[in-house]
């Protein structure tokens, strides 16, 4: 696999790349992809099939500098922390993955978990699409499929402000339900930096789908996902539809 290395930038150009991605690899230009990367400012992705007014608190989001965004994969909404939380990222040919939806969200969970692992960290996955740390929810992924190519991503959380997740997503009894199902590795006694967690969750891919190679993102890949960002993910008819 190709390994696309560590970036940050806003939720519309994130989301952006995540979809270039998605493209190239459908037309065979790249091969499977994996990459991780952070969201800042922090920000809202909301799933494809959600509404926006009904899935977070527009007025406190646009007064404290956090973006929201409409991912294409399906899923919840999700708070992605600036200072406290990883988005991993694979684009991957559904002939490279089993056919089974949940087999699939398993199988290329396995580097998240693999690299956790080494750690001593002991997440359990939890069908469809989360993995659990002592029975709380650590990490959520979402996917899509297009012209026969996968495109997982989803959140690891290492320090998330569950009080600012509180503040910003619109949950009913959210005070309870987040903090009965949520939690992060800082909670759970795991204190670890970004630049560690980073290295160990790499190699847990590579111990799971081999030996990887390192690249950046190309002109090509970044210029698709410029015109996207500005184009889609920026537009009120993408995000509030």
């Amino acid at each position: 696999m190709r390994y696309l290395k560590y970036r940050e930038e806003d939720g519309f150009l994130s989301m952006g790349l995540d979809e270039a991605l998605l493209s190239l690899r459908a037309k065979d230009k790249i091969i499977d992809t994996f990459r991780f990367y952070s969201f800042f400012p922090s920000c809202v992705s909301i799933g494809y099939f959600q509404r926006l007014e009904s899935s977070i608190d527009l007025d406190y989001c646009n007064k404290n500098n956090i973006d929201y965004v409409r991912r294409i994969t399906g899923g919840g909404n999700v708070f992605h922390d600036s200072e406290g939380e990883i988005t991993y990222s694979v684009v991957m040919s559904e002939k490279n993955a089993p056919e089974n939806i949940l087999d699939s969200f398993h199988y290329i969970y396995r580097g998240i978990i693999k690299g956790l692992n080494n750690l001593g960290i002991n997440v359990e996955f939890k069908p469809l699409n989360d993995l659990t740390l002592n029975s709380k929810k650590l990490s959520g992924s979402a996917q899509t499929r297009r012209s026969g190519v996968i495109l997982q991503h989803g959140t690891l959380m290492y320090n998330t402000d569950l009080e600012l997740m509180e503040r910003v997503l619109r949950i009913s009894d959210k005070k309870i339900e987040i903090k009965k199902r949520v939690t992060n590795l800082s909670i759970e006694g795991y204190s670890l930096n970004k630049k560690e967690l980073l290295k160990c969750l790499k190699e847990g891919f590579e111990e799971n789908f081999g030996k990887s190679k390192e690249d950046n993102i190309s002109k090509e890949e970044l210029n698709i996902a410029r015109k996207l960002s500005l184009d889609k993910y920026k537009t009120d008819g993408w995000n509030q539809k």
